[in-house]
């Protein structure tokens, strides 16, 4: 009777028992499946990761390549374009610096103990009119025994007992009447004045200035040509051996079907940007060491220069930009010209 009773209930289990063992079966195939496929999917996550990450070393290493070689270009150029600069600013203004030299000549005149300070005062005003004279500084004997003791080491004015030293007149004339013929005549005329104890100056200076003026000259021409022939060759060397690096892509473009143009041009506008901030790192340069010198060595005066920086810097910029375009277009069109088997 339970069984009559339990049948229909069982009947339908044993019908559908197959069916959810198969759905279990099914279910573990089904995860068995996903569980090989994420394993596949993670070996192949891991090799696609160490794919990349050898293409990253390897770009990174390119990368830091082509940076230290446009580094060493940039050094390279900025160095010998300050040099050039700086001797292109002292051929420019070596008149200038030979004029300056002239005009810190002091022609001294030593004024006699107890003079008539009327007479002093007429002497200070024919000086200040004179157009051939620069300047004039008075020194009294007290000054110049003071720094003749700082120069001495010692105070002499104990030793002696007294000032030997006269007051005097420290004249400075302009370049263009900077001669010992010239000044000779001055010289006579002061020396007809009353207070005037005694006038001296640097004759053979001066004489050994106005004949080697024309020399120097000459020296500082041809000494810069060949400077600029060293530094062309140089900045060319320096582009040569970028390009050189990248020889084997040239060649590569080339056979792809790039036309000469198309292969030269990235080079041509890489270097002459690489030649440009070289131009700016040295007048950055060359500037910075004017203002240095000025502060602390010697004063110089920068109205005067001013111009003759500002070709400097220009001279620098133009070299740059012309030696860096033709150099790097010829050296371009040689890789492109030559065989695969050379460039190994």
């Amino acid at each position: 009777m339970k069984s009559i009773i339990f049948f229909p209930i069982v009947l339908p289990l044993l019908f559908y028992f197959p069916k959810v063992v198969c759905h279990f079966e099914n279910k573990a195939k089904i995860r068995l499946l996903f569980e090989c496929k994420k394993i596949k999917r993670i070996e192949l996550t891991k090799n696609l990761c160490y794919f990349y990450s050898n293409i990253y070393i390897l770009s990174s290493n390119y990368s830091n390549k082509i940076f230290s070689n446009y580094f060493l270009v940039i050094i390279s150029i900025s160095i010998v374009l300050f040099l050039i600069s700086s001797f292109t600013l002292i051929a420019l203004n070596s008149e200038k610096i030979i004029n300056d030299f002239k005009e810190k000549i002091p022609v001294v005149v030593f004024i006699k103990d107890q003079s008539n300070k009327i007479e002093l005062s007429k002497f200070e005003k024919n000086l200040e009119i004179n157009n051939t004279i620069k300047k004039f500084d008075f020194i009294s004997k007290k000054d110049a025994a003071n720094k003749l003791s700082k120069e001495i080491g010692e105070d002499f004015i104990d030793y002696l007992g007294y000032n030997p030293l006269y007051d005097s007149y420290d004249i400075f004339f302009t370049s263009d009447n900077v001669n010992n013929l010239f000044i000779d005549q001055l010289v006579e005329e002061f020396k007809n004045e009353s207070f005037v104890e005694e006038v001296t100056y640097d004759a053979p200076l001066i004489d050994l200035i106005n004949k080697n003026i024309l020399i120097l000259k000459q020296w500082s021409l041809i000494i810069g040509s060949i400077f600029l022939f060293i530094s062309i060759i140089l900045i060319n060397n320096t582009i040569r051996l970028s390009v050189y690096s990248n020889r084997l892509n040239i060649k590569t473009m080339q056979l792809v079907g790039a036309t000469k143009f198309f292969i030269k041009k990235p080079f041509i506008i890489t270097h002459i940007k690489l030649g440009v901030l070289s131009s700016i790192i040295s007048s950055v340069l060359l500037v910075a060491i004017l203002y240095y010198l000025n502060l602390n060595f010697f004063e110089i005066d920068f109205e005067k220069i001013k111009e003759s920086v500002f070709i400097t810097l220009a001279f620098s910029l133009g070299i740059s930009v012309i030696i860096s375009y033709f150099s790097t277009s010829i050296i371009t069109g040689r890789y492109i010209s030559s065989n695969i088997e050379k460039l190994y």
